[in-house]
C-alpha cells in the first residue's frame, strides 16, 4: 500500500498511526505478555486510538482498503486473535476511568490492574480476573471469572452499558433499553463479529476484607489432593474461591476469601480434611486492594517474548479416578513452565440463566485450564495442551472458556458458546454482516 493511503487516515484521526518504519512499531506488535505470535505475520499497521471517532475512521479505511482488523485492548490473546497482517485497531490509549458512587465507567483500553487500583481507592470491588495486564473489555466480551465470583458472579454480570463501534462505523450504546442483542451478546460472547467496544460502566459491591491463602504439598500428594478439591471445593462456602493448581514442583490450594483469617482456615481445614499436612499453609488478611495486588503478584508478566498456549474445559461431576491418573502421567511429562488449574464455580456463577446473556455456562461447577509456557513459538507445548484437554474431554461438558481462546477447536462457536451460539451468530450477522471483525 502507497504511503499516500496511510497519510489519508493519519489526517482523520487524533489518535497516533504506526507503520514499520516509524519508533514505536516493534514495541506495540511485540511488547505483550502471553500473546501467541507464531504464525500470525506482522500488522501493515498499529492504530493507537483515543476516541471512538478515531475507531470509526480505522474502520472506514481498512474496509475501503480489504484490510483485515485486529482489535486490541492492551492486554494479552494466547491464541493470536489480536493480531493481523492488516491493521491493528489498539485502544489501548483509552484508558479512562471514572468512579461514581456504586458505578465505574472505563474506557475501552482500561487493564485489570488500574481498574482494581481504582475500585480500591473509593473502597468499591467487582469480580474479576487476577492477571494485572488483561484487557477489562476482553475479559467482559469472554465472561470474566475471578476470586469474587461465586459471591457476586462474572465479570459480564456487571456490566449495566457499553458503548461500541460497529462495522459500519456507528456508535451505538447498548444496555437494557438500547441495542438489546447487542447488549446480550457483549456479556460473554466474545470480541469476534460484535465491534469495537470502547466505553464499560460496571455496578460494583462494598470491598469486603479478604484472606488470601496458600496451602502445598509435594507432587507426589496431586492424585489425593485432586480427588479432595474434586469431591469438596465445589460445595465448599461461597465466599471461598480455592483453586487447585497442578505444578511440576507441587501442588496447591490457592485463591482467597471474603472473610477473616480464621474463618478461611476453618473453611481450609474441612477441605483439607484427611489429607496429609501440607508443607506451607500460609494466609493472611488483607484488604481487597493488597488481596487483589499479591494475587497479581504471583503472575510474571515481565517478558513479552513468552508465549502463552492455553486451553479449558467445564465440568458438571468429578473425574474418575483412573482419568485423574492418565492427567497426572501426561502432566508429569509435560513442558517446563507448565500449570493445570482446577477453577470453581457454582454459586453466583450459576444465579443467571444459561441464555441470559451470551456466556453460556452456568451449571458447570467447576472449570480446568491448562496451561504452557514457552521463550518462543513451540509446537511441543501448543500440543500438550491440546492433549491435556482431550485427556478430560469424555468427561466434560463440551465446553471451553473464551477467554482461554483455543485456535485447535473444531467448532468453536459451539465449546465458547454452546446453546446460545445460534442466537449469538443471528446478532453478528446484523451488526457486523460483512463479516468485518471475523478472524481468518
Amino acid at each position: 500500500m502507497s504511503p499516500d493511503h496511510w497519510t489519508t487516515l493519519r489526517g482523520d484521526i487524533a489518535g497516533t498511526l504506526l507503520l514499520p518504519q516509524d519508533t514505536g512499531f516493534d514495541a506495540a506488535v511485540r511488547a505483550r505478555p502471553f500473546t501467541a505470535h507464531d504464525g500470525v505475520p506482522a500488522p501493515a499497521a498499529v492504530l493507537r486510538c483515543t476516541s471512538a471517532a478515531d475507531v470509526a475512521a480505522a474502520i472506514g479505511f481498512a474496509r475501503r482498503e480489504a484490510l483485515p482488523i485486529a482489535v486490541r485492548s492492551g492486554g494479552h490473546c494466547a491464541a493470536g486473535l489480536s493480531s493481523t497482517p492488516g491493521l491493528v485497531v489498539d485502544v489501548s490509549p483509552m484508558d479512562s476511568i471514572e468512579v461514581d458512587g456504586d458505578r465505574i465507567v472505563v474506557g475501552g483500553g482500561v487493564r485489570l490492574a488500574a481498574l482494581v487500583e481504582a475500585l480500591g481507592a473509593h473502597g468499591r470491588a467487582m469480580p474479576t480476573g487476577t492477571c494485572p495486564t488483561v484487557g477489562v473489555s476482553g475479559l467482559t466480551l469472554g465472561g470474566g471469572w475471578g476470586m469474587l465470583s461465586r459471591q457476586y458472579g462474572l465479570t459480564c454480570d456487571q456490566l449495566v452499558r457499553a458503548e461500541v463501534v460497529t462495522a459500519d462505523g456507528a456508535v451505538l450504546v447498548a444496555d437494557d433499553d438500547h441495542e438489546p442483542d447487542l447488549f446480550w451478546a457483549v456479556r460473554g460472547g466474545g470480541t469476534s463479529g460484535l465491534g469495537v467496544v470502547t466505553s464499560m460502566e460496571f455496578r460494583t459491591v462494598p470491598a469486603p476484607p479478604m484472606t488470601n491463602f496458600r496451602y502445598t504439598w509435594p507432587a507426589a500428594a496431586a492424585g489425593v489432593v485432586l480427588r479432595a478439591w474434586l469431591d469438596r471445593a465445589v460445595d465448599a462456602p461461597a465466599r471461598l474461591c480455592a483453586e487447585a493448581g497442578l505444578y511440576p514442583d507441587e501442588v496447591a490450594l490457592h485463591g482467597a476469601m471474603a472473610g477473616t483469617e480464621a474463618e478461611t482456615r476453618a473453611a481450609l481445614d474441612q477441605l483439607c480434611d484427611g489429607l496429609p499436612e501440607p508443607v506451607r499453609a500460609e494466609a493472611a488478611e488483607l484488604s481487597y486492594l493488597d488481596s487483589a495486588r499479591d494475587l497479581a503478584g504471583a503472575i510474571d508478566t515481565a517478558d513479552p517474548s513468552r508465549h502463552l498456549y492455553a486451553t479449558s474445559e467445564f465440568f458438571e461431576e468429578p473425574l474418575p479416578d483412573d482419568t485423574v491418573a492418565a492427567l497426572l502421567a501426561l502432566f508429569a511429562a509435560g513442558p517446563a513452565e507448565r500449570e493445570v488449574g482446577f477453577m470453581p464455580w457454582g454459586g453466583g456463577d450459576t444465579d443467571v440463566a444459561p441464555d441470559a446473556t451470551a456466556f453460556p455456562h452456568r451449571r458447570a461447577r467447576y472449570a480446568v485450564h491448562h496451561l504452557a509456557i514457552a521463550p518462543d513459538a513451540d509446537a511441543e507445548a501448543r500440543d500438550w495442551t491440546g492433549a491435556m484437554r482431550d485427556t478430560l474431554g469424555p468427561h466434560g461438558t463440551g465446553g471451553v472458556y473464551a477467554n482461554f481462546a483455543d485456535r485447535g477447536l473444531a467448532d468453536p462457536d459451539l465449546a465458547y458458546y454452546g446453546a446460545n451460539a445460534a442466537r449469538l451468530r443471528e446478532v453478528r450477522r446484523r451488526y457486523d454482516p460483512d463479516g468485518v471483525f471475523r478472524p481468518s
